[in-house]
């Protein structure tokens, strides 16, 4: 009697460890831009990378996400795959010429990102480190750090570094408001050459988010 108390008590504990009970999530934006739709979205350029529309490309810009009418809910889901093309030169700041090259994603004008990131070759005489995946200020990581997948620069790329870094970028914030305001924006520094964006950019090629309840 006791034993079979045990298994039943067994079961039920590895039963529910394996459910998501009280829990729910609901997908309210969902786009990789395939179509060249840019509903909701303001300040949005459609540049073609890869064979595929991404919103870009940015030099010192960015565009915004807005929504509204959303269901109740109790946090945010925000899924976001950016692309950094050619020469991010992560935290250099020496002299203001190149760096340092900051990217910002903030959530209603809260910052969920406000970090550098570097394409620089890396080895014992030359790396220029990068803040992210932690706030820009805070500590070096080794270039392209936490890049999912690298590919190569951008047609007009008149840099030198023929290098693009995709990262896929997933942040959950508290959030009961029934509108989102989702900003992204650089803050890039490239003083030596006649033009900027061709030398350093970035775009965007897909967004997801979801709209959590936690009861």
């Amino acid at each position: 009697m006791i034993k079979s108390f045990l298994n039943a008590t067994l079961y039920i504990t590895l039963f529910a460890s394996c459910t998501k009970s009280g829990y729910d999530e609901s997908v309210v934006y969902n786009s990789n831009f395939n179509t060249g739709d840019t509903t909701g979205l303001e300040g949005a350029i459609l540049y073609i990378y890869n064979g595929a529309n991404v919103i870009g490309r940015y030099n010192n810009g960015g565009f915004t996400l807005n929504l509204a009418n959303l269901p109740k809910h109790k946090a945010i889901q925000i899924e976001v795959v950016p692309y950094f093309h050619n020469s991010w030169d992560g935290n250099n700041n020496v002299g203001g010429i190149d760096g340092p090259d900051i990217w910002r994603m903030q959530a209603d004008g809260e910052d969920l990102v406000n970090a550098t990131f570097s394409n620089s070759p890396c080895n014992t005489l030359y790396c220029l480190a990068q803040s992210y995946p932690l706030k820009y200020g805070i500590v070096n990581y080794p270039p392209m750090t936490d890049a999912v997948k690298i590919f190569e620069g951008t047609e007009d790329n008149c840099s030198g570094n023929n290098t693009s870094s995709m990262y896929r970028i997933v942040k959950t914030i508290s959030h009961t408001k029934s509108a989102l305001n989702l900003s992204f924006r650089d803050f890039l520094v490239q003083t030596n050459v006649p033009n900027p964006i061709c030398d350093e950019s970035w775009s965007m090629s897909s967004i997801v988010i979801k709209i959590i309840n936690i009861p």
